[in-house]
């Protein structure tokens, strides 16, 4: 992967984006709430925003913020990035680096 390409996903939101198709509740460093990918009645999705990544381990679905566009709204790469473009992405804070 170049390194912008790694930047670019460095930068997106994870826990913003996951937010906006998950309720999720923080849990110490971890948010926690029910995969979208499959049915569940008790949370075994984490999305941990230090590392940018989101995890479910009840059917293996992880990935970081750009994977789950994909994945939640079956797009392939070149559209997730351009929906991303679209919309500001926040700059990482000191304390997210």
């Amino acid at each position: 992967m170049t390194r912008d390409l790694a930047d670019f996903k460095a930068r997106l939101p994870v826990v913003e984006i996951v937010r906006r198709y998950v309720r999720l509740v923080r849990n110490g460093p971890l948010h926690k709430g029910l995969c979208p990918f499959h049915r569940e009645k008790t949370p075994s999705f984490t999305v941990t925003e230090s590392r940018g990544t989101y995890h479910c381990f009840g059917c293996g679905a992880h990935g970081n913020a750009l994977d789950f566009l994909m994945a939640i709204e079956g797009l392939d790469f070149a559209e997730s990035s351009r929906r991303r473009a679209v919309r500001p992405i926040p700059e990482a804070t000191a304390d997210a680096r």
